[in-house]
């Protein structure tokens, strides 16, 4: 038992002096020195009962009770508010929290809190700007080199000549017509006549009419004259010839525009791919309004496995210059297209011309382009795409899908010019192409939207897209010996074209009925574009870390340090906002 406090039988506890007087009382009782302290009654300063023995359990409390156990009770929530917060000092790894709670000086503390507050604003002010930043999914551009079997790409060529001279009969009067009013042979009317200049041939158009042949020449009009400058000019003269001819020609059936034009069987005299033969039957028919038959080769098994014209396609092409029409067809050659493959050919927007008379070779490039997910950038797959209209997506289809189903949707017909692309779409508008003044009309208006960006289309970038960079080199082809040759198998194969080549004198002009073109991979090397999130997620991370730690020292698991002391914090406001309350 200790030294300073006894327990007596009684239950109550008391102190040295305390004990030390009530062994003397008890031992004046005992040998009969006088009462004992449990049966004093007189004393002047009480009984030592109640001056050694308070009875506080019976006591009434005074009246200043209630307000010093509210003191009482803030002196307690003071001290449990701040002894929350030095045990978050104590474990904590926040800076400066420590030395608020160390500092002896108020100064000192006010110094070292205001310190905290300010690094706390700016790490908000720094993990706020972090956080714009990754919302706004910026992306880069990688550029790599890769190395490959290069996947060969689908080649489409057509003849300069939409119709053949020899099927002009089978085509409508009007389209003859127009085909008779520019025969170069009928402007020179003044050869013979003495001081009579010479009627240059465009100079001629000028007298001929060639407004009213068409329902599409209003059309034409206005589409390619929207903007101001333009407005009242008179259109050019050949301009004028071509859109008539051009919309007559499509006014014609599928089958007659394909009968009419030239064939791959007549002009087709060799096709090899890496030194392999390959022939007519592997070129797929395309009718184009420009340029009437063209013709596309391709094959997954078109791989190539080395660089050099040796390893490409070599075509060499009977161009049937006798079959031009004379004044329509200003230009002998072809017109080439090299387009990834199982996308829509579109000879007259994206091709290059190839001369005859030359032997033609195409260096091939290959960009390999991959954008980012739909999350950073908004870019088309064109899976859904293939499925619905059977070819290959890409911006520029895309773009004459959506016009033209606005058409469709508006007007109930479609600009005939694209009637080859719902052929193969297998639309089921694809007999429903413009054909009346009033049709004509409403698509005219919607497309005059179109170019002054009052109606516009979604067509987003592919997320995956080849391209090709062209390298095209020339020379002279074939020699006059050469030519002879490719004269020689020409007429084994077609007697009746015989007699019209071998009337033809000069080597000159043999040669140009033919043309030699070879498309070839320059290198196995490509391009490789690749978009990707300029700040990745994990990247986002790091950041916002590095920005809490360079500002207060926090790590992951500090934070939920703080986090615990606010939790505590709401805890303790809690339980003394509901002591209050029972109080009330």
């Amino acid at each position: 038992m200790s030294r300073n406090n006894q327990k007596y039988h009684d239950g109550w506890t008391f102190g040295v002096d305390q004990e030390m007087a009530y062994r003397n009382s008890r031992n004046r009782g005992l040998f009969g020195l006088g009462s004992s302290p449990w049966e004093a009654q007189s004393h002047d300063t009480g009984s030592l009962s109640k001056r050694f023995y308070p009875d506080y359990r019976s006591a009434d409390p005074r009246p200043d009770y209630e307000d010093r156990e509210q003191k009482r009770e803030k002196t307690v929530s003071k001290k449990s508010f701040r002894k929350i917060f030095n045990r978050f000092a104590d474990r904590t790894a926040m800076q400066g929290v420590g030395y608020i709670k160390s500092a002896k000086l108020w100064y000192s503390r006010a110094l070292w809190a205001f310190l905290l507050l300010v690094a706390i604003g700016w790490m908000v002010f720094h993990l706020f700007y972090l956080i714009s930043q990754f919302l706004e999914l910026p992306i880069q551009t990688k550029i790599s080199l890769g190395f490959n079997n290069l996947q060969f790409p689908a080649v489409t060529l057509c003849n300069m000549n939409a119709v053949k001279w020899s099927r002009l009969p089978d085509t409508p009067l009007d389209l003859q017509e127009i085909v008779a009013k520019t025969d170069p042979d009928q402007f020179n009317p003044g050869a013979d006549v003495p001081g009579k200049r010479k009627k240059r041939f465009v100079e001629g158009f000028d007298d001929f009419d060639f407004d009213n042949m068409s329902y599409y020449d209003d059309y034409y009009s206005d589409y390619y004259y929207v903007d101001d400058i333009f407005r009242g000019a008179e259109r050019d003269s050949v301009f004028k010839i071509e859109s008539s001819f051009r919309s007559l020609y499509l006014s014609m059936p599928r089958d007659t525009r394909i009968d009419v034009g030239h064939q791959i069987e007549d002009m087709l005299i060799s096709c090899s791919y890496n030194g392999f033969k390959c022939y007519a039957e592997n070129f797929t028919l395309v009718n184009t309004p420009e340029y009437g038959n063209c013709f596309t080769i391709q094959s997954k098994g078109f791989v190539a496995k080395k660089t050099g014209p040796k390893s490409g396609l070599t075509l060499i092409l009977y161009m049937e210059n006798d079959e031009y029409l004379k004044g329509l067809s200003q230009g002998y050659g072809m017109r080439l297209q090299i387009h990834d493959q199982d996308t829509f050919p579109l000879p007259d927007e994206e091709g290059i011309f190839v001369s005859s008379s030359y032997e033609t070779h195409v260096g091939l490039r290959l960009k390999d382009i991959t954008r980012v997910s739909p999350s950073y950038r908004d870019c088309e797959n064109g899976q859904d795409f293939k499925r619905q209209h059977k070819v290959e997506y890409s911006r520029t289809v895309c773009r004459i899908v959506c016009e033209q189903s606005v058409m469709v949707r508006e007007c109930g017909c479609y600009f005939h010019e694209y009637k080859e692309f719902y052929h193969f779409s297998n639309s089921p508008f694809k007999n429903k192409w413009c054909r009346t003044q009033s049709e004509i009309s409403c698509i005219n208006k919607i497309q005059r939207e179109f170019k002054s960006q009052n109606r516009n289309c979604n067509c987003p970038n592919p997320c995956r897209e080849k391209k090709y960079s062209l390298f095209p080199s020339s020379r002279q082809w074939p020699t006059e010996k050469y030519s002879n040759t490719l004269l020689t198998g020409l007429c084994e194969r077609f007697p009746l074209q015989c007699f019209t080549l071998t009337s033809i004198t000069d080597p000159r002009l043999l040669s140009l009925n033919f043309l030699k073109v070879t498309i070839y991979y320059e290198d196995l090397n490509y391009e490789k574009i690749e978009e990707e999130p300029e700040i990745a997620t994990a990247q986002f991370a790091s950041d916002v870390g590095g920005a809490i730690g360079l500002w207060i020292g926090l790590s992951v698991l500090a934070i939920f340090e703080v986090v615990q002391f606010f939790l505590e914090l709401c805890k303790y406001g809690f339980h003394v906002c509901k002591h209050n309350s029972d109080e009330r």
